[in-house]
């Protein structure tokens, strides 16, 4: 199932190709923390501006150098318990044996001077980035993302459905993941080069432009930044090779009958010995303390050729300055290793295992590699126009079956059928750009344009640090302090800590990977039923999903603000959206807790006592820690900052939490180690994002919305409506709106809002288990907007109500994402979770019940908008409604020459575009699948219908 573990070890890479692969890697990984880094700066920067632009220069500098003094005085101070490395310090410089708060502070007094120059250097290096700090982020997630997309796939760490495989012994699932793989190679090829085309042609237009300008003597600036986005293309170029490389040496595997070590179970007790160490990942040292000389010049090879690539463009500069810092960041430890070992050799490298295969295996496996792609080539892409629609569909279904990586399903996907559309166009004109215009919608604001996508690698690198952390076992502390008392208290403790982690994280995994481990065996020792205990922990991973900063609301919130909204309703917007959905995760959460709370009591499970001293030392050791949700839901709620500011607000407060005042972690061995790892969750997402994104082109030109709204709602009263007012209507759509105004039935499968939620709620149910989360984000919502803005379900109300449903899907048999983890982290087999979660499935679905039938849990938290950004409001009934030619519509609120200051691009567009373009046209309709204005009224936009 997507996102689970493989189930069987990759085949190893041939030992040539292993090395070259594995300095590549490490030349990504250093450029994508560096990037990060970068990110993380100029998002602060942005961030803190907002507050300090109109103090004082020195005020200015006053502050960060406040700021340096205070993260070194964290570090010099030490753990309470142990020697300051203050005293260290003092006693090699000055040969003083000083007493630890005398030693700290007389360091701090010795770094004043260096402080103030570092604040001169901080505050001159924030002014200089303001201007671009917005390219940065926007450039630089797209960086980081691609980076660590290609880096997850040296690891087979993408989502995919592997369900077909599972069944087969490990020599045929060999076989199965080698054809899988390389059919996913070639729609990674296929992507890149369309992508590539689109690119080019850009570049081309700005030399015609540049021309055209010289010619006239014109000298005014060109954009070309869209020169960053040949990241895209080069991204799907590495991750389709290294797709072959798996392929190709799986099938070597596969042919030698080639089986990989199993690990042994821990001795001991089978069950605890099953929950206490199995699946757990040992924490290794950053790659390149493990990577030998070779590797390390490859990557620095690697480096200088991104920097030759991107020769003569706009982005040398940029490129070149990122990648110096990523080599330091390789010949520094390189360095320092041979001064204190007197070798360049690493001092833990990462083991190698042969590849077992004889010759003619190679050839046959190099055979099969070419055959494949030669078929998909030769024989399928210049015949997709008579490919029958069901077959190619079928394909791919199929292909992902196999396992498949799910962003080559889903882009696979779209490509056939977006350019089996375009084929099938009687313009012939149109044929020639079939392909280029299927992947247009990746390099604009549906893709890689879109301000708020700084949003997900920066929670998610703030998810992956408290992690990584001894965060958990703070967390955990506190709640039994609190709670142990209570009834299921430690069941209620599993709750808490589950949630807090899938709100950082936005990952079901890493929650049950580290809360489960520290939880379960303390569950099963208090005597809580084995069942009830690893149904807790494996339904703990969907918790919290609808709070923010989850990451999946805060995708969803970026999809749904791309679609058009109908006249009268308001464009759903990522801040409201974040607000709205803390009172349904609360009740999903209570309801859960009230479960604990029973079985504590049926089970007998020993209480603790209530202890003040212990309460207050665990809730003093983890108050930084519990004032960050706390203070991001207060500035998202009041407005304070935005959800990009927020963001970087988290990932800045985190690092220095647990880099300067817990100690968990290093600068030097884990945030180089935890920023890759982070951005290969980030590229997983990206590149499904990025695949689906021509899925819903597809859905968008073929109007896929309005046949789907039609055949679900056109019923025989409809059709006759239409046919007796010909004259006037000319789809059935519009005749469904009118019987709507008037009470009338339609007739069709889905005649009222109730039924919508009902079949909505079931249709949901399914694709959560089929599809991961982020994918069905983005092929779903667009199919289901406009349907639930007929029935006036408020854009906010659905939102919430989609994420629950995905939310109880992780969990349902047969393939529920949260039981391919939970089983590989506890080492049992899946169908026996099948029966530990059903209770808490009917849990989750009696929250949904809530939350979808009592609409104002969500909708009350909506902030009402200002009369400046109110929605303009819906004709009613019998009024009438501007036709081309006719009036003109009432201009948009606000100046419409420039951006606001706190208004992104895209924003200003959506507000400005229709004053400039004038009324809508049919493609405009094409590309907004809206209902007709009259079908839903304003206030229905606020109140939630």
């Amino acid at each position: 199932m997507a996102g689970a573990a493989p189930t069987a070890k990759p085949a190893p890479f041939l030992r040539p190709l292993d090395r070259l692969d594995r300095g590549v890697l490490l030349a990504e990984s250093s450029l994508s923390v560096v990037i990060v880094v970068f990110m993380l700066f100029a998002a602060v920067s942005e961030s803190a501006f907002r507050v300090i632009q109109n103090w004082p220069g020195v005020a200015r500098i006053g502050l960060c150098a406040a700021i340096w003094l205070l993260l070194v005085g964290l570090k010099l101070s030490g753990a309470p318990t142990e020697p300051a490395p203050a005293e260290a310090v003092l006693k090699r410089l000055l040969g003083k044996d000083l007493p630890r708060k005398a030693a700290v502070t007389q360091a701090v007094l010795f770094f004043v001077p260096v402080a103030i120059a570092l604040g001169v250097l901080t505050e001159w290096l924030m002014r200089a980035v303001l201007p671009v700090a917005s390219d940065v982020l926007l450039h630089g997630t797209i960086w980081a993302a691609f980076l660590g997309a290609s880096f997850a796939t040296r690891g087979r760490r993408h989502l995919a459905i592997d369900a077909l495989s599972r069944l087969l012994p490990d020599r045929g699932r060999r076989l199965v993941v080698g054809v899988s793989a390389t059919m996913g190679a070639f729609v990674a090829f296929a992507l890149a080069l369309g992508v590539y085309g689109n690119l080019q042609e850009a570049s081309h237009q700005v030399i015609r432009t540049l021309e055209e300008n010289r010619r006239n003597g014109v000298s005014s600036p060109i954009d070309r930044s869209f020169e960053f986005q040949y990241v895209i293309p080069a991204g799907f170029l590495f991750i389709g090779l290294r797709l072959l490389l798996h392929a190709f040496h799986e099938f070597v595997a596969g042919l030698a009958n080639y089986r990989a070590p199993t690990r042994h179970a821990p001795i001991g007790d089978p069950v605890a010995a099953a929950h206490e160490g199995v699946g757990a990942e040992p924490k290794l040292p950053p790659a390149v303390d493990r990577a030998d000389a070779t590797e390390i010049g490859i990557s620095l090879a690697a480096l200088a050729g991104v920097i030759a690539v991107c020769a003569g463009s706009s982005i040398v500069k940029p490129v070149a300055f990122l990648c110096f810092f990523a080599a330091l960041s390789l010949i520094v430890p390189l360095i320092n290793r041979k001064r204190s070992t007197g070798s360049y050799a690493p001092p833990v490298s990462d083991p190698y295992e042969p590849v077992q295969g004889a010759p003619q295996h190679f050839v046959i496996a190099t055979v099969l590699v070419l055959g494949i792609l030669a078929v998909m080539r030769y024989g399928l892409a210049p015949n997709i126009a008579t490919i029958p629609l069901t077959v190619g569909i079928a394909f791919f279904a199929v292909m992902a079956l196999l396992g498949a990586p799910l962003f080559s399903f889903l882009g696979g996907m779209g490509l056939f059928l977006f350019v089996k559309f375009f084929l099938m166009d009687p313009d012939v004109s149109r044929h020639a750009n079939a392909f280029g215009n299927s992947v247009e919608d990746i390099l604009g604001n549906h893709f890689a344009r879109m301000s708020v996508l700084a949003t997900i690698p920066l929670f998610t690198l703030a998810g992956y640090i408290m992690s990584e952390s001894r965060m958990p076992q703070r967390l955990v502390r506190v709640s039994r302090a609190l709670l142990g008392w209570m009834p299921g208290g430690l069941a209620v403790v599993c709750v808490f800590a589950s949630a807090f982690f899938t709100i950082f994280s936005g990952a079901s995994g890493i929650t049950i990977v580290a809360v489960g481990g520290l939880l379960v065996p303390a569950l099963l020792r208090d005597k809580y039923p084995e069942n009830f205990s690893l149904g807790l922990v494996t339904a703990g991973g969907a918790l919290g999903i609808t709070v923010p900063p989850c990451l999946p609301l805060i995708v969803y919130g970026i999809v749904a603000g791309l679609q058009e909204p109908a006249p009268g309703q308001e464009r759903l917007e990522l801040q409201k959206f974040l607000v709205v959905g803390l009172v349904p995760g609360l009740v999903a959460i209570g309801i859960v807790i009230a479960y604990c709370v029973v079985i504590g009591v049926v089970s007998k499970v020993p209480r603790s006592r209530f202890d003040w001293a212990e309460a207050r030392a665990a809730l003093w050791e983890a108050k930084w820690e519990l004032i960050l949700p706390v203070f991001l839901l207060t500035g998202l709620v009041k407005g304070i900052f935005n959800p990009s500011q927020a963001a970087a607000f988290t990932a800045f407060y985190v690092v220095v939490m647990e880099v300067f005042v817990y100690r968990d972690l290093t600068i030097k061995d884990d945030l180089p180690r935890i920023v890759p790892e982070s951005m290969v969750l980030v590229g997983a997402i990206f590149v499904k994002l990025c695949a689906a994104t021509v899925l819903v082109g597809y859905f968008v030109q073929a109007q896929i919305a309005d046949r789907l709204f039609e055949w679900l709602t056109c019923g025989p009263p409809a059709m006759a409506y239409m046919q007796a007012h010909a004259d006037s209507i000319g789809t059935c759509r519009e005749a469904v709106d009118i019987l709507g105004q008037q009470g009338q039935s339609a007739g069709g499968l889905i005649d009222s809002k109730l039924s919508f939620l009902i079949a909505l709620n079931f249709f949901l149910l399914l694709i959560g288990m089929l599809m991961d989360i982020f994918s069905a984000i983005v092929v779903v919502v667009p199919l289901i907007a406009g349907i639930a803005l007929h029935f006036n379900i408020n854009p906010y109300h659905l939102g919430i109500v989609f994420l629950m449903n995905l939310e109880i899907g992780y969990l349902m048999p047969p393939m529920g994402l949260n039981l391919f983890i939970a089983g590989f982290r506890f080492n049992r087999p899946v169908p026996d979770l099948y029966k530990m979660v059903l209770p808490f499935i009917a849990l989750f679905v009696g929250a949904l019940m809530i939350v979808t039938y009592v609409p104002s849990l969500t909708t009350f938290a909506i902030p009402r908008p200002t009369a400046a950004n109110a929605p303009v409001a819906a004709p009613t009934p019998g009024t009438a409604t501007p036709t081309p030619g006719g009036p003109a519509a009432l201009p948009p609120a606000g100046n419409c020459d420039t951006p606001g200051d706190d208004e992104s691009f895209e924003d200003f567009m959506r507000r400005c575009q229709p004053a400039e373009d004038g009324p809508a046209t049919d493609a405009d309709a094409a590309v907004a699948p809206a209902t007709d204005a009259s079908a839903a009224p304003a206030d229905a936009a606020v109140t939630g219908g």
